[in-house]
């Protein structure tokens, strides 16, 4: 059982970071993570980039508003639930479980 997490995200590079490590350390491990760029100006791609994990896939699209790039990560997500993370939120460990 897959999860997609998909996280829109607009100009973030000094939030996201705590929301990623929170996906990244659910206990449950079948999941995915999208983080989906809605034109950012900022350094967000670079630092998703950095943290170089590969459950973690990063997308960058012409901004357009954070319903379009949650619709967008959705088209590209694999998993067999869909669960949408805004940029500033974060999981407790257990919540995939």
């Amino acid at each position: 059982m897959l999860f997609s997490v998909i996280i829109p995200t607009y100009n973030r590079a000094t939030i996201l970071p705590e929301t990623l490590r929170s996906v990244q350390a659910q206990t449950f491990r079948d999941f995915e993570v999208l983080v989906i760029d809605d034109g950012s100006t900022d350094a967000t791609g670079e630092m998703v980039k950095k943290l170089n994990d590969p459950l973690i896939s990063y997308h960058y699209k012409k901004n357009e508003e954070r319903a379009i790039a949650r619709n967008y990560g959705a088209d590209l997500a694999t998993g067999d639930y869909l669960i949408f993370l805004d940029s500033d939120d974060r999981m407790a460990p257990d919540h995939l479980n």
